[in-house]
C-alpha cells in the first residue's frame, strides 16, 4: 500500500505529507509530465492527476478551466495513464489517478484498475462516488493491490464517516469545505472541531484538502492532520504563465519548496 505507507513514513520523520494535484494534459502532454517532475523533485509526496471531464461538478472554476484546456488537446484516460507510464521512468512519487465516476464507467472499470496498475500508479479517487455504489470499484481495487481513497465533508454523519472508515483501505480526503475546489483566504472555522470529530470516528490517515493554499493555511493545520492536499493553486500557476511553460514548472517548482518546508512539523 504504497500511499498509505508513504503517508506514515512522512509522518513518521517529522512532516505532514504533501500532496499536488495537476489536470492530465494541461496546457499539454509534455508540459504536464515536467510539472510532474518538477512537483516530484520539489518536496511534493504524493500526486494526484486529475483525469479531465466535461461536467467536473466538484471543481471550482481554476480546474474547470484546466479540463476545458486539457479536453481541447483531446487528453483521456489512455492518454493521462501513458504520462504516469512516462514519469515512471525516472521517479517512484506515488500517484493517485482522480476523476469522475462516468468516464471511468465508460473505459470499463476492471480494464481501468489493470491499465492503471500496469503503469505503476497507486490509486483511484472517484470525486463522485458514493460510498454505498461503491462495490464495483472497490473489489476491483482490492484485486489489482491499489487504493481507494474516499472523501469526506464536514456534513457527512457519523454513519457516513464510519462505513466509509470501514471500506476504505488508504486515507480519508477531507474536504475542508461545503462546495467547490478552489483557493481561499481562511480555514473554516467549523473545520478543527471536525477533524476532532473524525479522529474519534476513524483510525485512518486524513488528508485535507480543497481550499488549501498558502503556507498559512499548512501551518494552521499540519499538527492536527497526516497530510494536506494543494490542487487550485498550482493549476492557477499554469492558467497564469500559459505563454510561457518554462515559467510554469519554474513557479510550480518555487512553490511546491515554500509548501513543503512549512510541512515540517
Amino acid at each position: 500500500m504504497k500511499i498509505l505507507n508513504k503517508i506514515k513514513s512522512d509522518n513518521e520523520s517529522g512532516k505532514v505529507s504533501f500532496i499536488s494535484y495537476v489536470t492530465a494534459g494541461d496546457p499539454d502532454i509534455k508540459t504536464t509530465l515536467d510539472i510532474m517532475k518538477s512537483l516530484a523533485n520539489n518536496g511534493t509526496d504524493i500526486i494526484e492527476l486529475g483525469i479531465p471531464f466535461s461536467d467536473p461538478i466538484s471543481d471550482g472554476p481554476t480546474i474547470q478551466k484546466a479540463s476545458e484546456r486539457s479536453l481541447k488537446k483531446d487528453i483521456n484516460i489512455s492518454k493521462a495513464l501513458n504520462i504516469v507510464k512516462e514519469f515512471r521512468k525516472e521517479f517512484s512519487t506515488p500517484i493517485i489517478i482522480f476523476g469522475y465516476y462516468n468516464p471511468f464507467l465508460r473505459y470499463g472499470i476492471n480494464n481501468l484498475m489493470k491499465d492503471i496498475k500496469n503503469v505503476d500508479a497507486n490509486g483511484i479517487l472517484v470525486v463522485d462516488l458514493p460510498p454505498e455504489e461503491s462495490h464495483q470499484i472497490q473489489s476491483s481495487v482490492n484485486k489489482h493491490n491499489l487504493e481507494l481513497v474516499y472523501l469526506v465533508a464536514p456534513t457527512s454523519t457519523d454513519y457516513r464517516i464510519q462505513t466509509i472508515s470501514n471500506l476504505s483501505n488508504s486515507f480519508i480526503y477531507l474536504v475542508s469545505v461545503t462546495g467547490v475546489t478552489g483557493t481561499r483566504t481562511n480555514i473554516d472555522k467549523n473545520l478543527m472541531p471536525f477533524i476532532k470529530k473524525l479522529k474519534r470516528i476513524t483510525k485512518k490517515p486524513i488528508c485535507v484538502g480543497f481550499g488549501i493554499s498558502s503556507t498559512k493555511h499548512v501551518n494552521e493545520l499540519k499538527k492536527k492532520v497526516n497530510g494536506i492536499v494543494i490542487g487550485s493553486a498550482i493549476v492557477k500557476i499554469i492558467e497564469k504563465n500559459l505563454n510561457d511553460k518554462r515559467e510554469i514548472t519554474k513557479k510550480i517548482s518555487n512553490f511546491c519548496k515554500k509548501i513543503s518546508r512549512a510541512c515540517r512539523i
